[in-house]
C-alpha cells in the first residue's frame, strides 16, 4: 500500500476514534451530553458536578438550581465557556466563579436573577466576553466589574434596570473601559422610562450618600432625609432600597 493509502487509513482511524469516545466512566452526569472538550446539561435538578476536570465548555439549560454559591465549579478548573440560559435561580453570590482563571466566555441570559454579589466575577481575569442579559436585574453592585481588565463585549440589556444613583458608578465606569458595553434601556424612574442608558448624562446626576461620606466628585456629601436633593421627578427618589455599606455614590438622584 502506498504512502498516501496508509495516509488515509491513518485519517480513518483518527476520526473513527472522535467518534467513537466517551467520557470516562461517572465523567458525564445524568441529563448531561458530553463530548471530549463540551457538555451540554438540560433540566438537571442539582448543579451537575462530575465532570472531567479538563471539560472546556459547559452549557446549563433549564436548571433546578437556585442560586450559585461560592466554588460552584472549584473541580473544572479548565473551563473556556460558560452559559446559563433559562435557568431558575435568582442569586449569585460572592466567589461563584473562583479557579475558573482561564474562563473567557461568561453568558447568564434569560433566567431570573434579581440579585448578584458585588464580588461574583472575582478572579475572572482572563474574561473576555460577559452577558447578563434577559435577567431581573434593577442595579448591578458599585466594583461588580473591578479586576476584570480583558473584558471586551458586555451585555447588560433586557434588564429592568433603575436609573437612579445605582446606576451612575456604571455610567462613570462604561467609558474608562476598551469595551462595547450593551446597556438597554431604563425600566424607570418614571422620568425616565424606555431612555437609552447610554444616552444619559453622568453630570445631571446629584448623589448623597446615606450616612456622609465623598461624593464622586470629591465633595463632602451630608445626609439629608432620603438622600434626595430637590428639584427632582416626583418618584425617582428610592433611598429606602439602599444599603449603606455598598454606595458611596450611590444614594439617590435628582436627574435635572
Amino acid at each position: 500500500m502506498g504512502g498516501a493509502g496508509i495516509l488515509l487509513l491513518l485519517l480513518l482511524a483518527g476520526a473513527g476514534a472522535v467518534v467513537a469516545w466517551k467520557p470516562p466512566k461517572g465523567k458525564c452526569p445524568l441529563r448531561c451530553s458530553c463530548s471530549k472538550d463540551s457538555a451540554l446539561c438540560e433540566g438537571s435538578p442539582d448543579l451537575p458536578v462530575s465532570f472531567s476536570p479538563t471539560l472546556l465548555s459547559l452549557s446549563l439549560v433549564r436548571t433546578g438550581v437556585t442560586q450559585l454559591k461560592a466554588g460552584s465549579f472549584l473541580r473544572i478548573p479548565s473551563l473556556h465557556l460558560l452559559l446559563f440560559t433559562s435557568n431558575s435561580f435568582s442569586v449569585i453570590e460572592d466567589d461563584a466563579f473562583a479557579g475558573l482563571s482561564h474562563l473567557q466566555y461568561l453568558f447568564i441570559e434569560d433566567n431570573e436573577i434579581g440579585s448578584i454579589s458585588k464580588n461574583a466575577l472575582r478572579g475572572l481575569r482572563s474574561l473576555t466576553h460577559l452577558s447578563l442579559a434577559n435577567n431581573h436585574l434593577e442595579a448591578l453592585p458599585r466594583f461588580l466589574f473591578r479586576g476584570l481588565e480583558t473584558l471586551t463585549h458586555v451585555d447588560l440589556r433586557g434588564n429592568p434596570f433603575q436609573c437612579d444613583c445605582r446606576i451612575l458608578w456604571l455610567l462613570q465606569w462604561m467609558p474608562t473601559m476598551n469595551a462595547s458595553v450593551g446597556t438597554g434601556a431604563c425600566a424607570g424612574p418614571t422620568a425616565l422610562s424606555h431612555m437609552q442608558i447610554h444616552h444619559l448624562d453622568p453630570k445631571t446626576f446629584k448623589c448623597r450618600a446615606i450616612g456622609g461620606g465623598l461624593s464622586p466628585w470629591g465633595g463632602r456629601r451630608e445626609t439629608q432625609g432620603n438622600g434626595c436633593l430637590t428639584p427632582h421627578p416626583a418618584d425617582s427618589c428610592r433611598g429606602e432600597t439602599l444599603s449603606k455599606q455598598d454606595h458611596l455614590a450611590e444614594a439617590q438622584f435628582s436627574h435635572l
